[in-house]
């Protein structure tokens, strides 16, 4: 019987994210991002990060910092306080 616990898993469609030939993801930039999304692209971006290499790690968090949804994540909060909500 195998063991499927040493098993790298990644998802097959991330939703926040692009595969490119290299094996590195690129984040999807959204100008506004609510706070579930926050949340769902930095559970994405751990599981992602978790799946791959290690030698390819470190470049894909380079990547990552590239585009910073915690950014967004103000903006959209900025947006809606200017509406009074």
């Amino acid at each position: 019987m195998k063991s499927h616990r040493l098993e790298n898993i990644r998802p097959a469609n991330p939703r926040f994210h692009l595969p490119q030939a290299d094996g590195i993801y690129h984040a999807i930039p959204f100008v506004f991002v609510t706070e579930t999304m926050y949340r769902d692209i930095i559970a994405e971006r751990e599981t992602l990060l978790a799946s791959i290499s290690p030698e390819n790690r470190i470049r894909q968090h380079q990547v990552f910092e590239r585009y910073d949804p915690a950014q967004s994540l103000r903006g959209y909060k900025e947006i809606l306080s200017l509406y009074g909500l």
